[in-house]
């Protein structure tokens, strides 16, 4: 029990200390807000539809039409009509009369919403007319859309090693103010000080993952696949973090160093994504390739437990590699 208290009780002071750093804070933010921004970004269903409103008594068949290629509301009469166009959103009113298709705009609609307004209009008009064509649906695979795929994707991935400059940065906080090397005399064994320390460089990236996940709306994904990978993942970063924090004078260099990991986490992610099948064993040799390969398959559903257990046993086989060669330079950095 007190060896457990000591462990979660280091992991608060460098939550704490880390609060008081912004450049710490920076790095506990920022996933959600390129989460946010790429959420900004991709349009939602709803925005490729049309929103119509017309007026009670409207002829069935035109809103039925008019369902068909989107939302419908109706209101009561002309002048509400005007007045719910005039709101902002991109709301298009129809007024339907003899065979005569009004359409009113309020001139701050997004671009493209009136063409479509105009399509949807002429297609009514010409409802009768017999077209010399067949007109087929057929399915390219595409279950959502690419840019938030692939953006969750790269996210989940990067924001992996996150909990290792954490680490790294609380580190070299306490090397500059003399508390690292005061470790050796106190009650706290170096394994225990090791595994306060590295807590966080776990829990802050599957944090941030299910938060990145929500605000993306993934909220039907299995969290315990992705749980299990972040994991996997994070410990390379925390290897790292612990290497180059433990022997880094200030936070700029420790921070420069760090950097060196986002390149083959961009080479691998980018690999994964623009290159053939047949050239992705160039990248097997990539911990961040594999959890790559996981989290697609997480984010499509389409994920199964045997894929994300070898997967995650390579990340790990991969992984002891790095600290099998980082090792001796950690131990020296506690000596």
């Amino acid at each position: 029990m007190n060896m457990l208290r000591r462990i979660l009780s280091i992991a608060l002071r460098d939550l704490k200390s880390g609060i008081r750093d912004f450049m710490v804070l920076f790095i506990l933010v920022m996933p959600i807000l390129l989460a946010v921004l790429l959420k900004s970004f991709v349009p939602s269903v709803g925005a490729a539809v049309l929103h119509a409103v017309v007026p009670e008594g409207t002829d069935p068949a035109f809103v039925d039409m008019l369902e068909r290629h989107g939302r419908v509301e109706t209101v009561a009469g002309r002048d509400a009509l005007v007045r719910r166009v005039a709101a902002k959103d991109d709301v298009v009113g129809f007024v339907e009369s003899a065979g005569e298709t009004e359409i009113l705009v309020g001139g701050n609609e997004a671009q493209g919403v009136p063409e479509l307004a105009e399509s949807v209009a002429v297609l009514w008009r010409n409802r009768d007319l017999d077209l010399p064509v067949t007109v087929a649906v057929s399915d390219v695979g595409w279950l959502l859309s690419p840019l938030m795929r692939f953006g969750a994707d790269f996210l989940l991935v990067f924001i992996s090693v996150f909990g290792g400059m954490v680490v790294m940065l609380n580190l070299v906080e306490e090397k500059q103010s003399n508390t690292l090397s005061a470790v050796n005399v106190t009650p706290v064994r170096r394994w225990e000080y090791i595994a306060g320390k590295g807590l966080l460089g776990f829990v802050l990236p599957v944090v941030n993952a299910f938060a990145i996940l929500l605000v993306l709306g993934f909220t039907g994904v299995d969290f315990l696949m992705v749980s299990l990978v972040i994991l996997s993942i994070a410990l390379i970063g925390l290897i790292v973090g612990f290497a180059i924090g433990i022997h880094s004078d200030n936070q700029m260099t420790a921070v420069a160093s760090m950097k060196m990991m986002f390149l083959p986490i961009f080479g691998s992610i980018l690999g994964g994504i623009f290159l053939a099948e047949k050239w992705h064993p160039l990248l097997y040799w990539s911990p961040f390739y594999w959890a790559f390969r996981s989290m697609d398959a997480i984010v499509l559903d389409q994920a199964a437990w045997s894929d994300i257990l070898v997967n995650s046993g390579i990340i790990l086989l991969l992984t002891a590699v790095v600290f099998l060669s980082m090792w001796k330079r950690i131990r020296r950095g506690f000596d």
